[in-house]
């Protein structure tokens, strides 16, 4: 069964990525991604370059399966990755590759439960992996780790902006104390994962999203307050993982394993 995951995550990725970049060139005479943003834009909308970081999550992905399939001919005990996430990276792929085609067709509430499926398969993958709760290897944290929190963390965000892009389709408009309320709940929960679970990196991602969010608002001169407020909750993750970093680094409470737990 090991060897079907291990196949099932890299063929999963495989087809995340071919659906994005047929979506992103424009292969299918679709709309870009980007037109039906700016089409239902509202104040949780971060600013475009904010998309860029989908490259080097990808990138990261890309290492992360095939470190996960390395023994993929010659089954080695310690690489337990792939019966620990059974089905679970390939839901979250098959998500990643769906929502790009529903988005563009504006078919904006479905958008939303393949969204929020995709961010909670990947919650589901960091618990299963035991992600922040012990103490890998350093390659097990830069090839498995790394990338799925960078990977939950932006997934995170883009789910708000996704329903509140859903609202706006459905001529419900997000005030700006609704946004400022939602960043701050988002900062609280963020902040709550990096203590229990020691989650550092996953808000690395949620700290670019809210930069943007807050850049965008300056850019377009709409909201001072959700821009102040999106920055500043953005350099209050940046301490928090800063003084996390220095008081913890990578040296959790669990005892070590070979790889994830």
């Amino acid at each position: 069964m090991k060897r079907t995951w291990q196949l099932g995550n890299v063929l999963a990725l495989l087809f995340a990525l071919v659906a994005n970049f047929l979506t992103g060139a424009q292969i299918l005479d679709l709309p870009a991604i980007g037109e039906i943003s700016d089409k239902y834009a509202t104040y949780l909308t971060p600013a475009g370059y904010a998309f860029s970081i989908w490259t080097p999550i990808y990138l990261l992905l890309i290492v992360f399966v095939v470190y996960q399939a390395r023994d993929l001919r010659d089954p080695r005990d310690d690489n337990d990755v792939p019966q620990l996430l059974g089905p679970l990276f390939i839901v979250a792929s098959i998500c990643n590759g769906l929502w790009t085609y529903v988005f563009v067709k504006e078919w904006v509430g479905l958008s939303v439960a393949v969204l929020l499926t995709l961010t909670a398969t990947l919650y589901a993958a960091l618990w299963r992996l035991g992600v922040g709760t012990t103490r890998p290897s350093t390659k097990d944290f830069l090839m498995v780790w790394l990338p799925l929190m960078l990977y939950t963390g932006w997934v995170t965000a883009a789910s708000i902006v996704n329903i509140a892009t859903y609202l706006d389709s459905q001529d419900v408009t997000v005030s700006p104390l609704a946004t400022i309320v939602v960043i701050a709940v988002l900062t609280a929960a963020l902040l709550a994962l990096l203590l229990k679970r020691n989650l550092r990196e996953l808000l690395f991602s949620c700290v670019w999203a809210l930069g943007a969010i807050g850049l965008r608002q300056i850019q377009l001169s709409q909201s001072t307050s959700v821009a102040v407020v999106a920055l500043v909750c953005a350099g209050i993750l940046v301490l928090a993982m800063l003084f996390h970093g220095i008081a913890r680094g990578l040296s959790y409470d669990a005892p070590h394993r070979g790889a994830p737990a």
